[in-house]
């Protein structure tokens, strides 16, 4: 039987190759990844949690993600911003 990989939260497929599966599909982005697709640094991704602009969810001790749902609206609204 063909073994079938699902993502887990961050998109990524649970087999040993860490590759996005469909980057659309994660429900959280890990924090280099939010910074890639915002094009900001680490010191704007948490200055945009401190403003409520992104939500962070703890997973663990040292590990966190920012929301897909938070990420994509935060796009949505500099969007209508620029228009």
């Amino acid at each position: 039987m063909k073994e079938q990989s699902l993502p887990n939260i961050f998109g990524y497929s649970s087999t040993r190759h860490q590759t996005p599966q469909q980057p659309d599909q994660a429900l959280l982005y890990r924090i280099h990844i939010a910074e890639a697709k915002l094009g900001v640094s680490r010191s704007t991704i948490y200055r945009l949690v401190n403003e409520g602009e992104l939500v962070l969810i703890k997973i663990g001790k040292r590990s966190s993600g920012i929301t897909a749902a938070s990420l994509h609206a935060l796009i949505e609204r500099n969007k209508a911003l620029a228009s």
